[in-house]
C-alpha cells in the first residue's frame, strides 16, 4: 500500500506513471484470487481538533486503490476513534464527514462526494483508554475508488482545540471479485444543507424536482440518500428533536415514506456518555454513524428519471436545517442469477458496535442478502466455531435483488473453547450452489459468556420512577423464568434465583430510556442493579446505572460449556443528588476492598480537589463544597477508572 499523506506534490506525470506501473503488477495479481482483501489506509493516527474561529477543520490524504478496470466486489470503510494520549477527548456531538474529493492528481476537479457521516460522542467523561470503531459499506462508490484518490475527513465544531480532540484512523477494506453489478455512472440529486422553517424559503422549494437522463448501458440504478436533522428551534426542537416524515417519489409515484428519525439512541454502543446521549434525534445519535437509505430500481437504458423529495410544511422563528446528500448510481444488469451472501455477523462478535448484546451462548445472529437477479427463497446456512462442530439451518423466505434480512440461527452451538473464530457459510441457495461462492462465508472473533453460580441474588434498588423499570431472566428459548416488576420507589429488592446448568440472559429494561441514574434527569433519583453471591453476598456483577434503554447480559450457569470463565467484575460509582446545590455524596461499590484515588476537575480540566479514602468494598464520602458549575469526578481503582459529570447549582 502506498500512502502519500498530505504531501502529494511530486510531479504528477512521473508519479502517475510509477504508481500505475506498480499497481498493474500488484492488483492484476490480486484479481486472480476473488475473495481476497486488500487494505487502503488513508488516515493513520490522525489528530483532529476543532477550529473555533471557522467551525470546521479538514484533513486530506491520498490513497492508492485498485486500478481502473480491475474487479472489486465490495468495499468496507472502517473508522476508528480514540482519545489523544495525555489529552481530553472531544466534548460535544459534532458533525463529521468523509468525502471523496479528487481523483488522479492534485489538478483534478473535486468530486465532492460524501462517503460517510459520523456524529462524535460526548467524550468529556471518557478515560484515556477509550477507543471504538465503526464499519460502513461504501461499495456503492467502488467504481470511483480507483487509482489515486484524495479522501478528506472533515471535523466540525466550536469547542476548544487546546488539550482536547480525537485520534482517528480511516481504512478501506477492498474485496476482489466480480461486482454484484457493473458500475456505470453517478449523478447528483441533492447535496447541501437545507433550511427548514423559513417562510421565505420553504424547504420543498429549495429541494425541487431533480430530473436525470441515464446512460445507454444503464439497466439498474440505486438511489442512496443520507439525511440528518440539526438545529433546535423553540417551537418543536426541529430539526434535531422533531420526527418529520420524508416522502420520496420517482416519476410521479411515491416509493418511500418514513420518519427522518432515530428512535434507539438509548441503545447506543457508546455508553455512558457525558451529554444527552439517550435522546432520540433527527436520524442520528451521538457517537454513531448516520446510516443511509438505499432504493433499487430496474430501469431502461437512456431513460429519463424524475425524483422528488418533500417534507411537511413547517414554519419556525429560527430556522432548523436538514443536511442531505442523495445520489443516483447507475449500473448494468446484475452479474449473477442466484447469489446469496452473509453480509455481517451480529453475534457472536467482538466488534465494539455490537457490544450491547455480546458475548452470547446461543442463537447467533447474521445478515443474509440476495445479490442475484432471481428472488432468494431458501438458503442452507452452516455455522459454528472454526475447526469445531458445525450446525446446519435452512432459511426460507423471499428476498428480492439487494434485499437483506436478519436471521436468528438455532441455539444449539457447541463452542468447545472459550474464545476463537466463529464461521457462518451459505452452503446452497434456492437448492443449488450459487453463482458466486466467495461471499458465502464470513468469520468473527468470539468469546463465550460469563459463568455464574447456579444460585445467586439479583439486587435492584429503584429510583423515583419504578414504573419505568423491570428485569427478567430468560432461558435460551426466551421463556421468562424470573422477573421483578411493579416495584415501589426507592426500595431495595433482593431476589434469589436458582437455575440449572444452561444458557440464560438477564435483561433490565427502562421504558424512559434513561437508565436508573442519569445526570440530566435528577428528579428520577439514583437506582442500581447488581448480581451478588447467594452465600456470602459478595459481588458478581455491577451494572452501570447510566445504561440508557436496556441491559442485556447473557451468561451460563455451572459448566455448561466446559469452560471455567469468571464473571466480569467492575465498579459502580454514583453521585447523589446530582445536580446539587453544592452538597453531594459519592458512593463507590467494588467487587472487593481496593485502594481508590479520586480527582475532581472543573470544566477547564483543572484539578480542584483530590481524595484518597480508606480501602473498602463500599465507600461513601461527602464531596467537597465547590462553587456553581460543571465538574468531572474521576474515580481510579487499580488499572481502571470511571468519570462522572457533577453539576452544582446555586
Amino acid at each position: 500500500m502506498l500512502n502519500f499523506g498530505n504531501n502529494f506534490n511530486v510531479p504528477n506525470m512521473i508519479l502517475r506513471f510509477l504508481t500505475l506501473f506498480c499497481l498493474s503488477l500488484i492488483f492484476n495479481e490480486l484479481q486472480a484470487a476473488p475473495g481476497d482483501t486488500s487494505s487502503v489506509k488513508t488516515h493513520v493516527n490522525q489528530l483532529i481538533r476543532t477550529d473555533p474561529s471557522v467551525g470546521a477543520t479538514s484533513y486530506k490524504s491520498w490513497g492508492i486503490f485498485p486500478i481502473q478496470g480491475s474487479n472489486v466486489h465490495k468495499v468496507m470503510m472502517k473508522l476508528s476513534f480514540k482519545c489523544p494520549t495525555g489529552e481530553n477527548c472531544g466534548e460535544w456531538d459534532y458533525l463529521n464527514f468523509v468525502y471523496l474529493r479528487r481523483k488522479g492528481s492534485v489538478n483534478s476537479t473535486s468530486l465532492n462526494l460524501e462517503l460517510a457521516r459520523f456524529i462524535t460522542p460526548y467524550g468529556n467523561s471518557f478515560s484515556s483508554a477509550w477507543k471504538s470503531d465503526w464499519m460502513i459499506d461504501v461499495t456503492d462508490f467502488e467504481g470511483l475508488l480507483r487509482d489515486s484518490v484524495e479522501i478528506e475527513y472533515q471535523h466540525t465544531g466550536y469547542e476548544t482545540n487546546v488539550g482536547r480532540g480525537w485520534i482517528i484512523n480511516l481504512e478501506f477494506v477492498v474485496t476482489e471479485g466480480t461486482p454484484i453489478r457493473p458500475f456505470k455512472n453517478l449523478q447528483n440529486l441533492w447535496q447541501g444543507s437545507y433550511s427548514y422553517g423559513d417562510v421565505n424559503n420553504p424547504i420543498n422549494t429549495l429541494l425541487g424536482t431533480q430530473e436525470i437522463t441515464l446512460g445507454p448501458e444503464t439497466e439498474s440504478m440505486r438511489m442512496r440518500i443520507m439525511q440528518s436533522g440539526h438545529g433546535g428551534e423553540s417551537n418543536e426542537g426541529c430539526a434535531e428533536f422533531c420526527p418529520k416524515t420524508r416522502t420520496l417519489s420517482r416519476n410521479g409515484e411515491v416509493f418511500s415514506q418514513k420518519l427522518v428519525w432515530r428512535d434507539n439512541c438509548g441503545l447506543n454502543a457508546v455508553y455512558p456518555q457525558g451529554g444527552t446521549w439517550v435522546y432520540d434525534r433527527g436520524n442520528w445519535c451521538p457517537g454513531d454513524l448516520v446510516y443511509p437509505d438505499a432504493f433499487d430500481f430496474t430501469v431502461s437504458p437512456a431513460s429519463v428519471q424524475s425524483f422528488e423529495m418533500t417534507m411537511p410544511d413547517f414554519i419556525a422563528a429560527s430556522y432548523a436545517n436538514y443536511v442531505v446528500r442523495a445520489y443516483a448510481l447507475e449500473y448494468g444488469a446484475p452479474s449473477f442469477q442466484t447469489d446469496a451472501s452473509i453480509e455481517d455477523i451480529l453475534a457472536p462478535s467482538d466488534r465494539y458496535s455490537y457490544r450491547r448484546f455480546n458475548p452470547i451462548c446461543g442463537n447467533p445472529q447474521v445478515i443474509l442478502r440476495n445479490n442475484g437477479r432471481n428472488a432468494l427463497t431458501s438458503a442452507v446456512i452452516e455455522y459454528g466455531p472454526a475447526g469445531g462442530i458445525k450446525n446446519s439451518f435452512t432459511w426460507n423466505g423471499n428476498l428480492g435483488f439487494m434485499a437483506s434480512e436478519e436471521v436468528l440461527l438455532p441455539a444449539n452451538v457447541v463452542w468447545g473453547v472459550s474464545s476463537g473464530v466463529f464461521e457462518v457459510e451459505v452452503i446452497s441457495a434456492n437448492g443449488q450452489t450459487d453463482d458466486f461462492t466467495f461471499n458465502n462465508m464470513m468469520r468473527s472473533n468470539f468469546t463465550t459468556p460469563y459463568v455464574a453460580p447456579e444460585r445467586f441474588v439479583v439486587e435492584f434498588f429503584t429510583n423515583n420512577s419504578p414504573q419505568e423499570n423491570y428485569w427478567t431472566i430468560q432461558d435460551i428459548s426466551g421463556n421468562i423464568l424470573y422477573q421483578r416488576s411493579g416495584a415501589s420507589a426507592l426500595t431495595n429488592y433482593k431476589d434469589t434465583v436458582d437455575l440449572p446448568v444452561g444458557c440464560y440472559k438477564f435483561i433490565m429494561e427502562d421504558l424512559g430510556k434513561d437508565g436508573l441514574s442519569w445526570w440530566a434527569n435528577p428528579d428520577a433519583g439514583n437506582g442500581f442493579v447488581r448480581l451478588r453471591k447467594a452465600d456470602t453476598g459478595g459481588m458478581l456483577k455491577i451494572f452501570n446505572a447510566d445504561f440508557g434503554t436496556r441491559v442485556e447480559f447473557p451468561f451460563t450457569t455451572g459448566s455448561a460449556l466446559g469452560i471455567e470463565n469468571q464473571m466480569e467484575l467492575n465498579s459502580d460509582v454514583r453521585i447523589y443528588p446530582n445536580p446539587s446545590q453544592g452538597k453531594s455524596q459519592l458512593s463507590i461499590t467494588l467487587e472487593k476492598p481496593m485502594d481508590v484515588h479520586i480527582e475532581i476537575f472543573n470544566s477547564l480540566g483543572q484539578v480542584v480537589s483530590t481524595l484518597n479514602p480508606s480501602k473498602g468494598e463500599i465507600i461513601t464520602l461527602d464531596l467537597p463544597v465547590v462553587s456553581a458549575g460543571i465538574y468531572f469526578v474521576k474515580v481510579q481503582t487499580g488499572a481502571s477508572s470511571e468519570t462522572i459529570r457533577w453539576i452544582v447549582t446555586q
